[in-house]
């Protein structure tokens, strides 16, 4: 198996795995919180320790004999179990051995990687002792750590980095594509994301809010590495709370990370007010944008859907829309060329020469009002997304004037669904030579 090694924490619910992993990792990067179950998913995060990179997988508490979505979390651990290199079976010191924490002892005891027990909560010299009833469990020597403190993090980094295979670490590509899924609560997202990579990476239930951290997972298509992000439901800040306020925090930041964001959309509800709130930010971040309408095939009149969800669109940087079901796979075979796509426009540069001759021909056909032009002279300064600086204005266009001139680079130039920036310059006043005598009032 190629790539970093991995190590997966496992345990069962409260334990404070995700403190831990937040702790190893080195600042705070997954939803901790005292309620248990808050991590459904498995969560992936590269790091290092004396020079040994590896991979820590968060996983969502280990319940005995689980039903529903329990039952899904417990799929997902068991997979991060399989795949890993090394397992840090994370035990609650303070309350000692109990029936889940044995269960899950006796499945790792037949897994062919190293396993260490991981006895969490020891805060002080004086609990240390409590960490030696785990030895019960035929693991070995439990190392006594504070998740919360960081007592023994580092005693824990060297014990990890002993028990891990020599292997090449699969370097990330840099400037690797990176897509976002983003959408309100409930409508596919993970069911999105797990038929794009290709296996089931994200819990799918069907209960809103079932993903509640960002999940990443990097897929080759040809050659190409993207990255994808699974993210919580996207909720305005004033209705979240709580966990749903810090999962909103990471979804912010999986917008700003990424190069192209996917909004999916429930095609039976159609294109609502929050998904053009949702919308609205992804521009907003200067992203490229794609509209999914999901569960296509639950939407009667077809035809009328399309040209409404179409149209609706247009004000959002001309975004496509596609008709798509996840479950099924229907209307996502086109989907990777089309994201790829975005981000070569998202990322286009175009030349000094063509951005002016459109520039004319612009003011050919509609000349600026008095006092704002004729502009002189225009040129792309940065992409991602593209930004032009537009030189020789009396004063900044009016909003109408700025949006047929943005309007027309975007179709010049086939950017469509990607924000355009443009900046205007003024016209520098010549001063009055030395010695002139004043105007006349």
């Amino acid at each position: 198996m190629g790539g970093a090694p991995r190590v997966a924490v496992v345990g069962r619910q409260n334990v404070g795995k995700s403190t831990l992993v937040n702790r190893l990792f080195g600042r705070r990067r997954m939803i901790a919180d005292a309620r248990p179950g808050v991590t459904r998913d498995r969560l992936e995060i590269s790091t290092s320790w004396r020079g040994r990179e590896f991979v820590l997988v968060d996983t969502g508490g280990y319940r005995r004999d689980p039903r529903g979505i329990d039952a899904l979390v417990l799929e997902q651990a068991q997979r991060a179990m399989r795949g890993a290199d090394a397992i840090l079976l994370v035990v609650d010191a303070t309350t000692g051995v109990v029936e889940e924490d044995a269960d899950l002892a006796r499945r790792l005891r037949r897994s062919s990687a190293p396993v260490l027990v991981v006895a969490n909560k020891v805060d002080t010299e004086a609990e240390e002792s409590y960490a030696a009833e785990f030895h019960r469990l035929g693991l070995g020597e439990p190392v006594a750590v504070s998740a919360l403190h960081g007592r023994g993090a580092g005693d824990l980094l060297d014990r990890v980095v002993s028990l891990l295979p020599e292997r090449v670490a699969e370097l990330e590509v840099e400037g690797e594509p990176r897509f976002a899924i983003v959408g309100r609560p409930n409508v596919g997202k993970s069911s999105l994301f797990n038929r794009l990579v290709g296996e089931e990476r994200s819990v799918v239930f069907e209960e809103a809010g079932t993903t509640r951290d960002a999940v990443d997972a990097i897929v080759r298509w040809g050659d190409v590495p993207v990255r994808f992000v699974d993210t919580a439901g996207f909720r305005r800040p004033s209705k979240a709370r709580g966990l749903d306020y810090y999962s909103f925090l990471r979804t912010e930041r999986s917008i700003e990370r990424a190069n192209v964001a996917i909004v999916v959309l429930d095609a039976v509800d159609g294109f609502t007010a929050e998904d053009r709130r949702i919308a609205a930010r992804v521009i907003e971040e200067g992203r490229g944008l794609l509209l999914v309408a999901n569960k296509w095939d639950l939407v009667e009149e077809r035809a009328r859907a399309f040209r409404d969800l179409s149209d609706a669109a247009v004000p959002f940087e001309g975004a496509s829309v596609m008709r798509a079901s996840a479950l099924s796979g229907s209307g996502l075979r086109h989907l990777p060329a089309t994201l790829l796509d975005l981000v070569a426009r998202w990322s286009r540069r175009v030349s000094t020469s063509e951005v002016n001759r459109l520039l004319q021909d612009v003011q050919d056909v509609r000349p600026p009002s008095r006092g704002v032009g004729p502009f002189r002279y225009a040129t792309q300064v940065s992409a991602g997304p593209p930004t032009f600086v537009v030189f020789g204005a009396g004063k900044p266009p009016e909003a109408s004037y700025r949006r047929y001139l943005e309007n027309r680079v975007r179709g010049a130039f086939f950017l469509g669904g990607v924000p355009v920036r443009l900046r205007f310059r003024q016209r520098r006043r010549r001063a009055a030579p030395r010695g002139s005598p004043p105007r006349a009032r």
